[in-house]
């Protein structure tokens, strides 16, 4: 449905507009890009924000004449943050919603979607081309948008609108990030070995002391035994153990070494 949709941006003067005006169509379905005089140059900043819709910018056909862009459109909207005489216009909330009940009850009628550039917007020539105005809500102290900003804003509301009129609409879901591994559960000697290293990774750095470590590591064992621990889980518990072992030793070899205490015996500890 929202392929019928096709964004034109007019005298656009930064490359990095347009290209996220790329992705944003990209993001938000709809059909196409149209770039008409379009000032920028920098190229390769256009294509660094269209990050994967950089066909969609390759696509956009580059036009002179915005009556060209538009003149297969059914309906040509224009938006604009100044309300001008004599000219209705619609908030983007109900045009969008107004557009799919349209588009369900018949069929989607071609449309373009005019935005104006970054410095002043559409000109009142180029509004003569638009059937329809529509306005995006704004704090009043900055009333103007950026434009991919706009461009993403606008798709944005139509796939809302969509999702909520439209029954036949597949459901969006966040996308499904790779299933982990499947694994077990730590076995008791897992987690005995577990205990064995922090115990003597608590003593080492003086976080516990001979007289107080038992009744710490019972509190310990209390919340790894809420915590239902995985073997990956437990394996890397007990390398932070380990390194923890091995830094505070490392640091009293040094001390002893320049003469700041005296060397310390390895502690025994049952090491994997």
């Amino acid at each position: 449905m929202l392929e019928h949709c096709t964004v034109v941006l007019v005298r656009t003067m930064f490359g990095g507009n347009a290209g996220a005006a790329a992705r944003a169509v990209k993001n938000t379905g709809m059909g196409a890009l149209r770039l008409v005089q379009p000032s920028f140059q920098d190229e390769n900043e256009a294509l660094m924000f269209a990050h994967g819709a950089e066909e969609i910018l390759h696509q956009a056909p580059r036009l002179e004449d915005l009556g060209e862009a538009v003149a297969d459109g059914r309906r040509v909207v224009g938006f604009t943050a100044r309300r001008r005489q004599r000219r209705g216009y619609t908030m983007l909330r109900d045009f969008s919603e107004s557009w799919v009940e349209e588009a369900l009850e018949s069929q989607a009628l071609n449309t373009h979607l005019v935005f104006g550039n970054e410095r002043e917007g559409l000109r009142t020539k180029e509004l003569d081309h638009c059937t329809e105005l529509v306005w995006i809500p704004s704090s009043p102290d900055h009333p103007s948008y950026n434009l991919a900003q706009a461009v993403l804003l606008t798709g944005y509301e139509f796939l809302m609108a969509r999702m909520r009129m439209d029954p036949t609409m597949p459901a969006l879901k966040p996308r499904q990030t790779r299933a982990p591994r499947p694994d077990h559960l730590s076995c008791a000697k897992e987690q005995e070995e577990l205990f064995a290293h922090l115990r003597a990774a608590f003593l080492e750095i003086g976080y516990a002391h001979p007289h107080t470590v038992d009744s710490l590591m019972r509190s310990y064992r209390e919340i790894f035994s809420r915590a239902r621990l995985y073997r990956r889980e437990t394996h890397m518990m007990r390398g932070l153990a380990r390194q923890i072992l091995w830094s505070a030793r490392q640091l009293k070899k040094g001390s002893a070494a320049h003469g700041k205490g005296a060397p310390i015996e390895e502690e025994e500890a049952k090491e994997e």
